[in-house]
């Protein structure tokens, strides 16, 4: 399942006198326990935010305006968290000061967690400001289909005293069907100076179990999104969804004037089961006095590398969001601390000033050793341009992909057999991936319409946005010939595969039409009428009726106990294969010594062009006078 890394050097902030900086790593918590901060039970403040909701008789989102002095809260979901059972997904819970100016103490306080969630042991902020150095990051992994409502309480001390029992409410549940998870970058509030500074924002869609979803689309309207949001695209849609960075939303937060909100942007899309569904994702945003220091990752979206064979070079460009240069900047989280398979060639990275260009440039690389995925998170600080010490976080997420193919398998399998004529079963060729991982974007660059002559689909333009395993991808055929034939059907097919590389495939499907023949035996002369002593040739010709062949003929009538009168030069008589001409004729010699008369029956069996075994008789009268 994915993890979340997080490594702040502790002793760093103490030197460098930061002290909004208390995280402790995440770890996996029971059911039951809580995450409890060192506060104890001073004074609470009104919680305030979108992502959740805040008790009754709090100042917050959607009750009464905060407090200059309050923490405001936003989950980074908006409405219910939904994750398929046996996968998780991570939610980040952003505090911040609703007028900018430092609150202390902020600690989580009667928060248990659900099972199926996990947090850190001990959550608490020092200072909280403005920017997204508070952040809380959860993980929710349910183990079966379920519903339910996380709390999460907290304290702080501000410039005022703030009314007990603030917190923030996060409904959660497990379903059956896959679920179109939104993460946006950065994480928590969105700062950006006002005039003079932009903030470049992307939301990565992706589905937690890795299968394709489709049609997702932004419900929000994109031309009417909040003064200083913009995006290059005012109709956001993707065909397929399932991991990497295939759907991707780019926006910009350009600020005019000073103000703060939450950017709430809807989606809807259709689960893997074909169920339609929606969700929602939260941009908490605010602008400030002096610039920022923002981090561009390139690639952008989430990492994907090839396991054991790919190697992902990723580059963070630390810049200023107006400008303006601040100073003293050093990475928090030590090269050293990285995720399994990520690496640097940075022991420890700082830069003198941080201003615009790629002055400030850190160079990291992924190349997984297993199938796993997760989240890097990286944490910063600097000096800025008003001389103030500050914070800031970048998420990384990746995952590590699967070179596989997708397999095409017909059924029936091996040679397609139809007579001419009769009804024929329906055949099909169903697709699925070697390693059951999703490949995507399934198209025939066969033509359907053009089939050999008897076969036809009633889908002309088959494709599959996505394919993992199962019958959910499935090319209906049917064989049905007008006159006997064989040959190859070749069925050629593109698809991404689950590391994103465009391949191609094809499928060859040997076919014969044959028809309910029958063997006829004709006999030369058809009859006879000869005189005692003399000798006559006669000559049985096996052939099928309409010239295609039949096989494993044998004559059942005894060739060694003949009538008197009638001989074989062999005792049994037999031919492999039967079609038209000569090529199977039975010789006889009739030479009566007596008069006699009567009728000469030769019984014999074959296997028809169409696979029926049949039978047949020759029948020749005679006649023999003194």
């Amino acid at each position: 399942m994915p993890t979340i890394h997080r490594a702040v050097l502790g002793g760093l902030c103490a030197l460098l006198l930061l002290t909004g900086c208390n995280f402790d790593a995440p770890s996996s918590t029971s059911s039951g326990s809580a995450i409890l901060s060192d506060a104890g039970s001073g004074p609470a403040s009104n919680g305030a935010g979108g992502g959740g909701s805040v008790d009754p008789g709090l100042s917050g989102a959607g009750n009464s305006t905060p407090s200059p002095d309050a923490v405001s809260t936003t989950a980074s979901v908006g409405g219910t968290v939904s994750v398929i059972a046996g996968a998780s997904q991570t939610i980040t819970v952003a505090f911040t000061s609703v007028d900018g100016r430092p609150i202390s103490g902020l600690a989580l306080s009667g928060t248990t967690l659900p099972p199926d969630w996990s947090g850190p042991k001990n959550f608490s902020c020092t200072v909280t400001g403005s920017g997204n150095n508070c952040v809380l990051t959860l993980t929710y992994a349910p183990a079966s289909i379920e519903t339910g409502t996380l709390r999460i309480g907290y304290v702080y001390v501000g410039d005022q005293m703030a009314p007990p029992g603030a917190s923030i409410s996060i409904p959660y549940a497990g379903t059956a069907s896959n679920n179109v998870v939104a993460t946006p970058a950065p994480i928590g509030q969105i700062n950006a100076a006002s005039s003079t500074g932009t903030r470049s924002v992307s939301v990565n869609f992706t589905t937690d179990d890795g299968n394709a979803a489709t049609g997702l689309t932004i419900l929000t309207d994109l031309a009417l999104l909040p003064p200083g949001w913009s995006s290059t695209t005012t109709a956001f849609s993707c065909a397929i969804i399932s991991n990497g960075s295939g759907c991707q939303l780019a926006l910009n937060y350009t600020p005019k004037l000073a103000g703060s909100g939450t950017l709430t942007l809807a989606y809807g899309y259709t689960d893997s089961s074909g169920m339609a569904r929606t969700g929602a994702v939260n941009l908490p945003y605010s602008t400030t006095a002096n610039g920022n220091v923002v981090a561009t990752v390139s690639p952008t979206g989430q990492i994907n590398a090839i396991q054991k064979a790919g190697t992902e070079s990723v580059t963070l460009t630390f810049t200023t969001d107006d400008g303006k240069a601040a100073s003293d900047f050093v990475l928090l989280s030590p090269a050293t601390s990285l995720p399994a398979d990520w690496s640097s060639t940075a022991s420890g990275f700082t830069c003198g000033t941080v201003s615009t260009g790629n002055g400030c440039q850190l160079s990291l690389h992924y190349a997984p050793t297993a199938l796993t995925g997760g989240t890097v998170e990286l944490d910063y600080a600097y000096i800025s341009t008003a001389g103030a010490f500050t914070t800031g976080s970048l998420n990384i997420p990746y995952a590590a992909t699967t070179d596989d193919n997708l397999i095409a398998t017909a059924a029936p399998s091996g040679q397609i057999d139809a007579i001419v004529g009769e009804l024929t079963p329906s055949a099909s060729v169903t697709f699925s991936t070697d390693d059951g991982r999703t490949a995507t974007a399934l198209q025939m660059t066969t033509d359907l319409a053009t089939l050999p002559a008897g076969w036809s689909s009633t889908d002309s333009s088959f494709s599959c946005a996505g394919v993992a395993g199962g019958s959910s991808c499935q090319l209906p055929l049917s064989y049905t010939p007008n006159a006997a034939d064989s040959g190859t059907l070749t069925l050629r097919y593109t698809y991404l595969n689950n590391a994103g590389q465009s391949k191609s495939g094809s499928l060859n499907v040997p076919y014969r039409a044959t028809t309910d023949d029958s063997v006829l035996g004709t006999a030369l002369p058809g009859s006879i009428s000869v005189v005692s002593g003399t000798t006559t040739m006669v000559a049985i010709t096996f052939a099928s009726d309409d010239g295609n062949p039949a096989s494993a003929l044998s004559v059942t009538s005894g060739l060694a106990a003949l009538p008197a009168g009638w001989s074989s030069a062999d005792n049994t008589f037999a031919c492999s294969s039967v079609s038209a001409g000569g090529a199977c004729q039975l010789a006889l010699t009739y030479l009566p010594t007596n008069p006699d008369s009567g009728t000469l029956a030769l019984g014999f069996t074959y296997t028809n062009d169409s696979g029926s075994v049949k039978s047949g008789t020759v029948l020749i009268p005679y006649t023999a006078t003194p």
